[in-house]
């Protein structure tokens, strides 16, 4: 028998965790007493690439601001103005930043490029917040790209903004796409880097995600309402900036 769900992360113990997050109350939370904090959601995961230890990442969503970092609130961090569509990359060590500014995605999907997904039903996965997790395997001209575990519903407002920020990089991908060397230019690459970013966010809020490349992703905390200081939504004044050229991929 073929094993639905990737050997190394038990969903069983996957999901216990993140209802437990859910569920529990934030006893920190007090925005009307800390005016310098703002109310987010938090979500922590564990990933992994090939030939590298698993490292944290945390992404704080608010309504003006996405935040992604290594879980350390001193350290670099990326930086999404929602308002503006820009991201905002800050090298601590560097003391710079690189700006990735709002670029529309004019490209249609090509005619040669076929996507599908195929869902994998298991009615005995514990629910969280009395949702059913499901699984997908996504595929593009019949390669697997992916599989992912997902919990349509849960938290949307915070999946949107998941989803801007692969839209918004999909732009800056479709306009460097003639750069990039042939042999990468895979059906998947197109699929999930370009054409079809985010697909597995659209159909709920992703809590494991994986491929046969040994890449990695594990939901492993989740609060819907975290009061963190609004000082990690700023950026430094004092570091230069500079951005890309979507036409080359070249920094300016």
């Amino acid at each position: 028998m073929t094993a639905r769900l990737h050997k190394s992360m038990p969903l069983l113990a996957l999901l216990l965790s993140v209802l437990a997050a859910c569920s529990a109350p934030d006893s920190g939370t007090d925005a009307a007493a800390a005016p310098e904090t703002v109310v987010v959601s938090l979500l922590l995961f564990e990933e992994q690439e090939p030939g590298i230890e698993p490292y944290p990442v945390r992404i704080l969503v608010g309504i003006d601001y996405l935040r992604i970092d290594d879980d350390q609130d001193d350290g670099d961090f990326v930086l999404l103005n929602r308002n503006t569509g820009s991201i905002h990359s800050v090298s601590h060590e560097n003391r710079n930043i690189l700006v990735i500014n709002k670029q529309p995605l004019a490209m249609s999907i090509p005619a040669d490029l076929s996507l599908r997904y195929e869902a994998l039903p298991d009615n005995d996965a514990p629910t969280i917040d009395g949702i059913q997790p499901q699984q997908y395997r996504y595929y593009a001209n019949d390669e697997l790209c992916y599989e992912a575990v997902v919990v349509p519903g849960l938290m949307q407002d915070t999946v949107a903004g998941l989803i801007e920020y692969e839209m918004l990089l999909a732009g800056q991908q479709a306009g460097s796409l003639e750069n990039t060397p042939a042999q990468f230019r895979t059906p998947c690459y197109l699929a999930r880097y370009i054409f079809a970013p985010a697909r597995h966010m659209r159909q709920g809020l992703p809590v494991q995600e994986w491929d046969a490349a040994g890449n990695r992703r594990l939901l492993l905390r989740l609060v819907a309402d975290e009061s963190v200081p609004s000082s990690l939504f700023e950026l430094p004044q004092e570091y230069a900036s500079f951005s890309i050229n979507r036409s080359t991929g070249d920094a300016e």
